[in-house]
């Protein structure tokens, strides 16, 4: 139904324009009659919202386009080059990937075996990982965790990272304590403090200035990848880049 009216808006609008009229400068009696023409334009040629939609859509998709690649300019330091979020690989890799992950979103958690593969046969790729708890309060809770873990100790972010995203299933506030306890963390006394929420609510904003509303999300320097991403592409993507 959205759509829909803003096909007719559209419609309207180019029939309006074609005539050289003005609906600033119509009184009530021609702009009823605009739209009696509209309406009797669209009864005898039903096309036309198909074609206004397609306009409208492709339009939509460039303007999405353009802001994705003004936001990866923009953001380029942030997304690739962030001393405060934790990676995977080789520091001096060649070529960085940014992941955007849940640790109860499921292809999440087929992704991170990928990604894990991925930078451990190619030392020309790192891959940095976002926190983003989309998914309910346990996501915001092991996200918390897991930040405030990096904070304390990097290297033990790692352990704690493959942990948290290898469960099956969903987390629940006991299994996210117990997979840091498991990893030797003390979880009574760890912090989460204004940098770790910040850092949190960082990666939210920018992942929103992306659009990128689902997880995982794997970012290039040049182009957003939304779902889950094999293998085969991952590496046909890196090869090109890495000519």
């Amino acid at each position: 139904m959205r759509d829909m009216k803003k096909a007719l808006f559209l419609a309207g609008s180019m029939l309006l324009a074609s005539s050289s009229l003005s609906a600033a400068t119509l009184d009530d009696q021609q702009q009823q009659q605009v739209k009696d023409l509209v309406r009797e334009t669209l009864i005898k040629n039903p096309e036309i919202l198909i074609e206004a939609m397609t306009e409208y859509r492709k339009r939509e998709a460039m303007a999405q386009q353009h802001a994705e690649s003004k936001t990866l300019e923009d953001r380029n330091a942030l997304l690739f080059n962030d001393p405060d979020s934790p990676f995977i690989g080789n520091p001096d890799a060649k070529l960085t990937i940014t992941l955007f992950s849940d640790y109860n979103c499921g292809y999440c958690k087929r992704q991170d075996p990928v990604l894990q593969q991925l930078v451990k046969e190619n030392p020309d790729v790192k891959v940095v990982i976002k926190e983003l708890p989309i998914l309910g309060p346990e996501s915001l809770e092991a996200a918390n965790y897991a930040m405030a873990v990096f904070q304390q100790d990097k290297k033990k972010y790692i352990a704690v990272n493959n942990r948290l995203i290898s469960k099956p299933g969903r987390h629940s506030s006991s299994s996210i304590k117990a997979a840091l306890k498991a990893e030797g963390v003390d979880v009574d006394n760890l912090k989460i403090d204004d940098k770790v929420q910040k850092k949190i609510q960082e990666n939210i904003q920018l992942a929103q200035e992306l659009g990128i509303r689902g997880t995982p999300a794997l970012v290039f320097s040049d182009q957003v990848l939304k779902g889950y991403t094999q293998m085969p592409a991952l590496k046909e993507m890196i090869a090109k880049r890495l000519k």
